[in-house]
C-alpha cells in the first residue's frame, strides 16, 4: 500500500555547513540567516509518469503550505498535504496535516502531526524538543509517552530552510545535514544532501501565480536527497523533494520523488501574509 509521508522540511529545503551545525555557533548564525517570508501557497500534484512505475491507477493531490513568524517570535509552520488514490480496487484519500512552531534561536522546536485515511484518523504524533549545550532532549507524548536524545549537530526545518536560502544566495552549491522534524513516530532522524543549482535571474511574467512578486527575484533549482541511517537501504534516499527556491524563501515548481513514483505540479495559489519586524 502506498503511503506519503509529507514533512514541513520538505518546503523550505536547508543548507547549513557543518561549522554552523554546531551548537556553539547556532544562535550566532540564525541572527544573520535571512527569513522566509510569511506566506500561504497552494500546489497541485499529479502522477509524473515519467518517473512512475509499478503504479497502477491515478494519483492526484493538493499541497498547501503556510509559513508565519519571525527570528523573535519564532516561526509557525502549517501544512496539510491530501492526496486521492483511485485504482482498479477503489479510492485512498490520504490527509496528512502537520503543524510545528521553531524558536528564532534554534533552541526549541513543538510539533504535531495528524494522519487520516478516508476521513478516519489513523496516527498521530505529538511531541518537543529543547537544545543545550549538550544535546537536544526530545519529549514525545503521542504515539506513546517517551524521551530520548540527539546530537546537537541535527537541524530543526526552519533552521534548515534558512541556511538554504543563505547557502543559495552566497553561491554554494551542497550541504549535507541531518534533520529532525517529528515526522513518522517522532523518533526518526534524516541525514539530508541538498544540491542547489546555477542562480536564475528574474524572469517576469513567466510564472503565471505570484508575477508581481516572484518576477522580480531570483531563483535556483534545489533538490534534497532524505536518508533513512536506520533503513534497509541507508545510502539510498527514502525520498526526493526538488523545487525552485525563490529569495524570499517561496517554492515553485516542485517534485516529490519516492522512488517507485513521483508527484509533480507547480504552484496554483499564493497569498503573502503581514509580515511584522522583529522588534528586538
Amino acid at each position: 500500500m502506498i503511503r506519503f509521508q509529507f514533512r514541513a522540511v520538505a518546503l523550505s529545503v536547508s543548507l547549513a555547513g557543518a561549522a554552523v551545525a554546531l551548537t556553539g555557533g547556532i544562535a550566532a548564525a540564525q541572527a544573520a540567516m535571512p527569513s522566509v517570508v510569511p506566506h500561504r501557497a497552494v500546489y497541485d500534484l499529479q502522477l509524473d509518469p515519467d518517473r512512475t512505475a509499478n503504479v497502477s491507477g491515478d494519483i492526484r493531490g493538493r499541497l498547501v503550505f503556510e509559513a508565519i513568524g519571525n527570528a523573535c517570535e519564532g516561526y509557525t509552520v502549517n501544512t496539510r498535504f491530501v492526496t486521492e488514490i483511485v485504482s482498479p480496487r477503489g479510492g485512498l484519500v490520504n490527509d496528512l496535516r502537520s503543524a510545528t512552531w521553531e524558536s528564532g534561536d534554534g533552541s526549541s522546536y513543538r510539533f504535531i502531526t495528524r494522519n487520516f485515511r478516508n476521513d478516519e484518523l489513523e496516527d498521530e504524533t505529538d511531541g518537543a524538543a529543547v537544545r543545550a549545550d549538550d544535546g537536544i532532549a526530545i519529549d514525545l507524548k503521542v504515539p506513546e509517552e517517551a524521551t530520548f536524545s540527539l546530537g546537537s549537530e541535527v537541524l530543526f526545518p526552519t533552521q534548515h530552510a534558512r541556511h538554504v536560502l543563505d547557502a543559495a544566495l552566497s553561491g554554494e552549491t551542497i550541504f549535507l545535514a541531518d534533520i529532525y522534524d517529528g515526522s513518522d513516530t517522532g523518533r526518526k532522524t534524516y541525514n539530508t544532501t541538498t544540491v542547489i543549482g546555477a542562480r536564475r535571474p528574474p524572469a517576469p511574467d513567466t510564472h503565471g501565480v505570484g508575477d508581481a512578486v516572484l518576477g522580480t527575484l531570483a531563483s535556483w533549482p534545489v533538490t534534497v536527497g532524505y536518508f533513512d541511517p536506520a533503513g534497509e537501504e541507508p545510502d539510498t534516499p527514502a525520498y526526493e523533494f526538488s523545487y525552485d527556491l525563490y529569495e524570499n524563501g517561496v517554492s515553485t515548481r516542485i517534485v516529490l520523488d519516492y522512488g517507485d513514483f513521483a508527484l509533480t505540479g507547480d504552484l496554483s495559489r499564493i497569498e503573502f501574509l503581514d509580515d511584522e519586524p522583529c522588534q528586538q
